[in-house]
């Protein structure tokens, strides 16, 4: 402590007053503070004003860096007496043997006040004859008398001084003296020269007389002092008060000042008494634990630990305990005064306990501020169960850092990649699956450090909801088929739905997550529902590649309605088949030969009676399918044109014959005519298909003309075998 206290020897501290400068109104409190610089905290430097009008209380205080202030405040109520009056703190500071000179600080405070002092007009009159020549005025003091002067007029200030006044005339005859006169002007209280301090180590008295009209109140202002107090006061007449301040068995091991402070409506006045240091033998007293370096410190970093005490005779061992919360552990016992420690972070309370023949002292625990990186990083949710997706969640990032954490990151991970999502200690935001992975960062001067990644626990409706189908390739119809419809949920899907879609039409064909069934093509296009208590969704449409021969062979013919003969037709072959018809084959056929016409989807062809039923093959590697026989509508001239005779043998002449003309025509023969020949004349004998006549000799060679809009045809000549009657 003494290394501490010769750095002042050159240049002490100058201690500084707040504020630097006062202007007031009487009867204004006032409160001034002095504080210096406390280098070393066990020897605090002695503040002393050099005019005191008012109580003073003195602390030590602790700075934000460590270090240590001294401060004293002087308080009263400003009055004319203060104005331009100088008022100074001074300080000084005490190393051992070695005295460092006083440094002070001044105030000269404006106060501005009523008038006062005001002068007086007094006249001395008498009934004399002759009339009175001389005039004298004389104050009363107790039994003294003061010529204060010689005029029947006298202009004086009321003062404390000239409280009684009596004046005198005089002529050649004798002298005539007036009643005294009381001049009851009230006077500020004022601290007499008669008050003192003495005492010794068993009891101090210090005594504080003042005077005032009205009379003044007495208080005594100290620091330092306890117990064994006593305090009495004692009015000595009607302007004057004795105030006594007894200390038993005083202990101190400084100076101390004991202020006396006298007051009344007028005004009031101070005297400060310094005490000389008083010290008994003792048991410790005053323990107490200075930290070098005094500051915040790295977790790690050396730290000097100082155990010092108040103590006669002198310390002999010092113990050091570490506060646990509470629970109090032994560190070290040592003849030394001074502990080194590594700081850290889960050790920061220590006390010291002093110890001499007389007894024990402990210090207060003494908490270091151990400063490291942020540790412990968690992360807290609200609400803590699961949340629905969209809802508002609140996420809270707690840190055990020293400093405090300064900065807070947030971090969304999706997978390896990270975004920043937020940078205060809470985070509100809407709960969604693509956010469920989060985590904290802390950061203060120190360091920085992160929380573990905290799954939130979200629930949402089914989403990249999809089928898989065993086996993957292509299946022959009515082979088995394993469809999984699998999807992403929470809480997971609790019901599925298999659905055919039939062009738009849908039909229920499942209800478990994995649908077993036998290829078809009539189900190639299917998907699946998942559902659970927030909602559903569906899987994209699945078509399957089912397999099968060629089905429902159709030929088509264009021009579709009757065509004329030789004209030209195209045939198309259609078949619904998985793989497509990879081969085409087209029949004619003619009662019950079939000829292959054509190998390819379409035919060309030109139109003839003799082609008028055709049909044709589909192929692919599955199987084969025939389409129906079609009947192609040709339209053609007659032909075929024949005569049928009823009846059929010779006939008797002028009887009854039946002759019918048919003909192969499309469309139907529209008209018929009958021709008899005679020798290379044509004669028309009928009209109509059938034709009814006599038979007769003279027509016995008979065809038919067949007739529709492509043209005629005539049957052969029929021979009528008509036998005649001879006379």
């Amino acid at each position: 402590m003494i290394n501490n206290l010769s750095l002042l020897a050159e240049a002490p501290p100058a201690p500084t007053l707040t504020p630097p400068t006062l202007s007031v109104t009487e009867g204004q409190s006032v409160s001034l503070q002095c504080s210096a610089p406390v280098p070393c905290p066990s020897v605090p430097p002695a503040l002393t004003w050099s005019s005191v009008p008012g109580p003073i209380e003195e602390t030590l205080q602790q700075q934000q860096d460590g270090t240590f202030v001294k401060v004293s405040t002087l308080t009263f109520t400003a009055a004319p007496s203060h104005h331009d009056r100088d008022i100074s703190c001074s300080a000084a500071y005490n190393r051992g043997s070695d005295s460092v000179p006083q440094v002070s600080a001044p105030l000269r405070p404006s106060v501005t006040y009523q008038p006062r002092n005001t002068a007086v007009s007094l006249r001395c009159s008498s009934d004399a004859n002759p009339a009175a020549e001389q005039y004298r005025w004389y104050k009363a003091d107790g039994g003294a008398q003061t010529l204060i002067g010689n005029s029947s007029v006298i202009d004086i200030k009321v003062s404390e001084n000239v409280s009684h006044i009596f004046c005198e005339a005089q002529n050649e005859l004798g002298i005539g003296r007036s009643v005294v006169t009381q001049l009851n002007e009230h006077s500020s209280a004022r601290i007499l020269p008669s008050s003192s301090c003495t005492g010794d180590s068993s009891q101090m008295s210090c005594v504080c007389e003042a005077e005032g009209n009205p009379s003044p109140q007495m208080h005594w202002r100290f620091s330092g002092i306890s117990t064994n107090i006593s305090i009495t006061n004692e009015a000595l007449n009607d302007m004057s008060v004795r105030s006594v301040i007894t200390v038993k068995e005083p202990q101190w091991r400084d100076p101390v000042s004991l202020v006396c402070h006298s007051s009344n409506t007028r005004g009031s006045d101070t005297q400060t008494f310094t005490v000389p240091a008083f010290q008994r033998r003792g048991p410790p007293t005053n323990t107490r634990v200075t930290v070098s370096p005094s500051g915040p410190v790295a977790e790690h970093t050396d730290v000097t630990l100082t155990c010092s005490s108040e103590a006669n005779p002198a310390v002999e061992l010092y113990s050091w305990y570490k506060d646990d919360g509470g629970a109090h552990a032994l560190i070290v016992n040592s003849s030394f005064a001074v502990l080194n420690i590594k700081a850290s972070k889960d050790t920061t309370a220590f006390f010291c306990q002093s110890q001499n023949d007389l007894g024990t002292d402990v210090s207060a625990v003494t908490r270091l501020n151990v400063q490291y990186q942020p540790q412990s990083t968690t992360v807290s949710v609200t609400p803590r169960g699961p949340v629905d997706e969209h809802s508002n969640v609140t996420v809270t990032c707690s840190s055990e850092a020293n400093p405090a954490v300064q900065h807070y990151r947030w971090y969304k991970a999706d997978g390896g990649a990270l975004s920043l999502i937020g940078n205060s200690a809470v985070l509100n935001f809407r709960a969604s699956k693509d956010s469920s992975q989060i985590f904290c960062e802390a950061l203060n001067d120190v360091g920085t450090d992160r929380s573990t990644v905290t799954q939130l626990l979200i629930n949402y409706r089914p989403r990249n909801t999809r089928v898989t189908v065993r086996p993957q390739t292509s299946v022959r119809e009515h082979s088995h088929v394993s469809l999984t419809c699998s999807s992403d949920a929470s809480p997971a899907v609790q019901h599925y739905r298999w659905y055919k879609d039939d062009g738009g039409a849908l039909t229920v064909i499942g209800n478990s997550a994995v649908l077993t069934m036998n290829a078809s093509k009539d189900t190639t296009a299917v998907f699946c529902e998942a559902q659970n208590d927030l909602g559903t969704d569906n899987s994209t449409v699945t078509r399957l590649d089912v397999q099968y021969q060629p089905q429902s062979t159709t030929v088509s013919v264009t021009p579709r309605g009757p065509v004329d003969e030789h004209s030209n037709v195209t045939v198309t072959c259609s078949s619904e088949a998985n793989p497509a018809v990879q081969h085409y084959r087209w029949y004619k056929a003619d009662g019950g030969a079939l000829s292959l016409i054509g190998n390819s989807a379409v035919l060309n062809f030109r139109a003839s009676k003799d082609s008028s039923q055709i049909f044709c093959e589909a192929l692919n590697d599955v199987g084969t399918d025939r389409s129906a026989v079609t009947q192609l509508l040709i339209n053609y001239r007659p032909r075929n044109t024949r005569v049928t005779v009823q009846p059929q043998t010779s006939v008797r002449e002028h009887s009854h014959v039946s002759l019918t003309c048919s003909s192969d025509a499309s469309p139907a023969v529209q008209h018929y005519r009958w021709y008899k020949d005679d020798g290379g004349a044509l004669t028309v004998i009928g009209n109509s298909a059938v034709l009814t006549m006599n038979a007769s000799k003279d027509t016995t060679a008979v065809f038919c003309e067949a007739q529709n809009d492509l043209g005629t045809d005539n049957s052969t000549f029929i021979q009528l075998d008509v036998q005649c009657m001879c006379l």
